[in-house]
Parts: structure tokens; C-alpha cells; sequence
């Protein structure tokens, strides 16, 4: 278990260590991101249900710090996301001119190894190190490749994610010293104080401001579009494909098993924030003419149907809302990928630039309609399922929002619909470029597979969430 933070980081300290030549830098990183994902499978072969222990050791016991990992079905189902996602997001980079791959890609695995750590930490202040140390590598990332306006976007970034980071530390902190004496951090005590409900009331904002800043949600987005635009394309398909899931994960981490009378408090709020704000990015992406941009609210508007979802406080809800958090990273690192394409052939993001080009790239054509039938969602795609459930949990609670979800699919059509037609229908604008090589091939087809595969088969993911959903709903008392 403690081997896949391991293995990340001691291939980033070789990267830095011995500044090898890109190819080898490269090929390096990817291999590092495959031991990663075979010990990551095992895993997933190995589980037989319920919680997986690891490392258990003391760190700073007076304050109640331990070096504690382990896993339920649900850090799982986070850590086969990490595993299977990054070899893609090394690869991405095989095609993008950096002027430093070993200090690129070491950074893309120091992030790697912290993610690990972040689904693995079962003690609160250890998940808050790992959560807070998966930003700096991207925060080089970003300063250091981004586009224009890099500083700024940054420092905005920065100072977003300091202080969801900050309210975060303060709402373990202030959970810790509730313990008996001596203090514990360890989730297992957090979960098993019994907190008055005034305090859990608003000891949820703080922890959700943590949270909702990171997916990011309405109205705690504005660092996302600009952000997402500006990085470089591996820097958004970390951000957007697998950070923002820490945010998912954290919700049902820490609000649902520490302040759930707290979080039932304020749900018809949290419900009413998150479908407005899933709304308010599908109208915006499709008002886009830049297609990096319209692909980053299309994912702000995803991670609001599932924030909403995961609030429905039923099983199809919180399992749509879970298992949807693997279609969309599956999902992202498509989309950014083929913005990423396009942009090479043509120069811009910019959607007035393209058009007409199904002619001159049929093969890309072929794969970005199989992406985008998976982004609106049609059957037989994993994106189906997740909205199945997230529909039925909302239906299940109350049916205008079970309608709003409907309108959020619809518009969602839309702006993908849009999109493609926009890159690569209407009237031959006599570009000369290139279609789809057998590197995107063997990067693309891949995912779509995988697409395709738990879109038939979505018990492959189901049966990692189903359990501890299951167990969750067990534990809640509805209020009066």
C-alpha cells in the first residue's frame, strides 16, 4: 500500500536527481505510472469487500498526528481513477514541447504520489498534508508553462486553494481537540464524536468550503475557467480529471460520516447552489468560442450534478454521484486531449478558427464523435449510468430537481453537439493539417474502450460503492 506513494516519488527524486534527456525522462515517468497502475489493479483484485488496513504508526502523537493508511471500496474506487489516468496524463506529454521534461514530469509524479496519499491517509492530518502538498507541483506547472496571463491566474489560484486549505486545517484542528484525551486525529475518532448540531451546522461550511473550492462549485468557480485555459495540457487534465475528485471524496469523507446532521441541515442549500451552478456553466459553455474554455465549463457543470447528486441522500444519488466520478475523469482527459490536438493543427483554441475539417481528418473525427456520444451521455457509455442514478436519486427526492438534472443532460447535448460541429463540420476551410497519428490512436482508443467497457458493464465500478453507500445510509438519523 505505502508502495504507491513510493513509487511516484522516488521516480520524480530520479527525475530531478539525474536530469536525463526527454525521451528517457519521459519514458521513465511512464513506466513509473505503469508499476503504479499494476499495483493498483492488484489491489482491486485483491479486495474482497469492506476496509483494507495498512501502515499504522505514531508521528506526532500529542497532537494527535499518525501515519495511518488504508481503504474502503470508495478510496478504492479513487485510487484506480489515479492509477489509470496518469500513464495518459504522462503521456500527453510526449507531443508537448516543455523546455525541461525531467523537471516536468517529476513534477507529474509528485503530484501523483501525494493524490495516493490523499485517497490512502485515514488521519485527518495527514490527509490535509497530502491534500495541500498535491497543489505545489501544479502551482509550478502552471507558473512556469502556463499561457498568458500565467502569474496572475496563479496567484488567484493559489490564493483560493490557501484558503480552502487554511479553513480545512482549521476544522481538523478544532475536531481533534473534541477527542478524549489523549487527542486523536485518526478518522475513525473524528467520526465517532457525537456533536451537538448547532456545532455541526456551521463546522460543515468550513470543511465544504474546502471542498467546493477544489471541485470547484457555484459560487466557488471563478479561479476554474481561466485557470483550466491557461494551463498546460497535462496541468488541466490533472486539475480538472482527478484534483477536482478530492473534493467528491471529501464530502463523503468527512461531511457524511463527522457532521452528517450538519450536512442534512443544509442540503436543500447545498442542492439548490450546486444544480444552479451545474446550469449556469452548461448556458456559459455554450456561449464559448473557445474551445479549451467551453470543455472546462462543461466540467464545472458535471461536478455540479454529481455535488448534487451525492446530497440526494439515497443510494442512487451517492452511488450516481461516486461512479460518476470515474466516467468524468475518464471523460476530461479525452476532451483536453483533443482540444490539445486541435490546437497543434491549427494554432488556436479558437472554434472561429475551425470547422469544415471531418474531410481532412476522418480518423479524428471517428474518435471525437465516440468521445462526445460519451460526453452527452448516450447508452451503452459509461457516462449513462452515472446519469441513470444521479436523475433517479434526484427524482427519488423531489421531482423538480429530478428536472432540473433533465434540463442539465439536455443542455449538456448542446454545448457538445455545438462543440463538434464547430471543429470539424461545415464548409472546407482548405487548412492543410494532419489527421489523427497512430500515437493519438494508441492514446485515444484506449479510453474510448474503457468508455465503452464499464458503460456495459458498470458494475465494475458499482461494486466498489455500493458497500460503503450501503453502510453510510445505514448510519444516518433523518432529522425531525
Amino acid at each position: 500500500m505505502l508502495a504507491l506513494i513510493l513509487i511516484p516519488l522516488l521516480a520524480a527524486v530520479m527525475l530531478l536527481a539525474f536530469r536525463p534527456a526527454a525521451a528517457m525522462a519521459r519514458g521513465l515517468a511512464f513506466t513509473s505510472t505503469l508499476l503504479s497502475l499494476a499495483l493498483v489493479l492488484w489491489c482491486l483484485y485483491a479486495w474482497t469487500g469492506g476496509y483494507v488496513s495498512g501502515p499504522s504508526l505514531d508521528w506526532v502523537p500529542a497532537w494527535g498526528m499518525r501515519f495511518v493508511l488504508g481503504y474502503s471500496g470508495i478510496g478504492l474506487l479513487m485510487l484506480v481513477l489515479t492509477g489509470v489516468l496518469f500513464p495518459f496524463i504522462i503521456g500527453t506529454g510526449y507531443k508537448q514541447p516543455t523546455g525541461d521534461p525531467a523537471l516536468v514530469n517529476a513534477l507529474l509524479l509528485f503530484s501523483q504520489a501525494a493524490l495516493f496519499g490523499v485517497f490512502l491517509a485515514q488521519n485527518a492530518f495527514l490527509f490535509y498534508i497530502f491534500f495541500e502538498l498535491s497543489l505545489i507541483p501544479i502551482f509550478f506547472l502552471l507558473l512556469f508553462w502556463g499561457g498568458e496571463h500565467k502569474r496572475a491566474i496563479t496567484i488567484r489560484f493559489f490564493l483560493y486553494t490557501l484558503l480552502g486549505g487554511l479553513a480545512l486545517l482549521f476544522s481538523i484542528a478544532y475536531l481533534t481537540l473534541q477527542t478524549p484525551v489523549p487527542h486523536s486525529a485518526d478518522l475513525s475518532a473524528l467520526a465517532a464524536l457525537d456533536l451537538p448540531l448547532g456545532t455541526q451546522q456551521w463546522l460543515f461550511w468550513t470543511l465544504f468550503l474546502a471542498f467546493a473550492i477544489k471541485m470547484p462549485i457555484f459560487p466557488f468557480h471563478s479561479w476554474q475557467p481561466e485557470t483550466y485555459t491557461m494551463a498546460p495540457t497535462q496541468g488541466t487534465m490533472v486539475l480538472s480529471a482527478v484534483m477536482g475528485k478530492m473534493g467528491i471524496y471529501g464530502i463523503v469523507l468527512f461531511l457524511f460520516t463527522i457532521v452528517p446532521e450538519g450536512a442534512m441541515h443544509w442540503t436543500k442549500l447545498v442542492l439548490g447552489i450546486s444544480l444552479f451552478g451545474a446550469l449556469y456553466a452548461a448556458v456559459i459553455a455554450f456561449r464559448q468560442d473557445d474551445f479549451k474554455r467551453l470543455v472546462a465549463y462543461s466540467s464545472m457543470s458535471h461536478m455540479g450534478l454529481m455535488c448534487a447528486a451525492l446530497f440526494t441522500w439515497n443510494a442512487y444519488g451517492i452511488s450516481g454521484g461516486l461512479y460518476q466520478t470515474f466516467a468524468h475523469g475518464v471523460l476530461m482527459i479525452c476532451l483536453f486531449y483533443i482540444v490539445g490536438m486541435m490546437h497543434q493543427r491549427v494554432g488556436t483554441n479558437d472554434l472561429a478558427a475551425m470547422g469544415g475539417l471531418k474531410t481532412r481528418m476522418p480518423r479524428l473525427a471517428l474518435l471525437f464523435m465516440l468521445v462526445t456520444a460519451n460526453a452527452i451521455s448516450m447508452p451503452l457509455t459509461q457516462s449513462f449510468p452515472g446519469e441513470w442514478l444521479m436523475f433517479n436519486g434526484l427524482w427519488q427526492l423531489d421531482r423538480w430537481m429530478a428536472v432540473a438534472g433533465v434540463v442539465l443532460i439536455v443542455l449538456g447535448a448542446v454545448y457538445m453537439l455545438y462543440a463538434y460541429q464547430r471543429v470539424l463540420l461545415g464548409p472546407d476551410r482548405q487548412l492543410e493539417v494532419a489527421d489523427a497519428d497512430g500515437e493519438e490512436h494508441f492514446f485515444l482508443v484506449p479510453l474510448i474502450a474503457i468508455t465503452f467497457l464499464v458503460g456495459v458493464f458498470p458494475n465494475v465500478v458499482l461494486h466498489l460503492v455500493d458497500g460503503p453507500v450501503g453502510h453510510l445510509l445505514n448510519t444516518f438519523t433523518p432529522l425531525p
